[in-house]
């Protein structure tokens, strides 16, 4: 009998999956990630493998979770886990703050304070968000 794997589940899922769509200059300095729709168990392994490919070892990458529909324990577990990774390798992984049904879960697994989160203006552009970032100039 052969076992299902968590990756043969997504395209079976009821559920729209996390959309991930990506931006860097090429810069090993910043990158952006932005994540919509839903980030839970069968989605969650997608994202750590986007956040290992080298484009995403800059010294600062954005995950932006304004357009973030749901997040279960699973999604919460990959974010704290990468930015723990991020610290380890001495980089920066910042959140932008999700709606506030999706900043919820993170207060209620207590894992508010073990990333960083930010706001910038709903139309601020990634670019200079990422300037923002930079100088450590984004408010929490």
């Amino acid at each position: 009998m052969r076992r299902a794997r968590i990756s043969d589940s997504i395209a079976d899922c009821p559920w729209p999956p996390a959309f991930f769509r990506s931006w860097t200059n090429g810069d090993p300095d910043a990158a952006w990630m932005h994540v919509a729709g839903d980030l839970n168990l069968a989605t969650a392994p997608h994202l750590v493998r986007t956040l290992h490919e080298p484009r995403f070892q800059a010294r600062l990458v954005v995950l932006d979770l304004r357009d973030l529909v749901a997040v279960d324990s699973f999604g919460v577990r990959a974010i704290v886990n990468a930015t723990k990774r991020a610290r380890r390798l001495g980089h920066r992984l910042v959140l932008l703050r999700g709606p506030p049904h999706v900043d919820r879960v993170f207060r209620l697994t207590a894992s508010s304070e073990a990333v960083e989160i930010g706001d910038i203006d709903p139309i601020e552009p990634p670019v200079r968000a990422l300037l923002q970032l930079a100088d450590g100039d984004l408010g929490s």
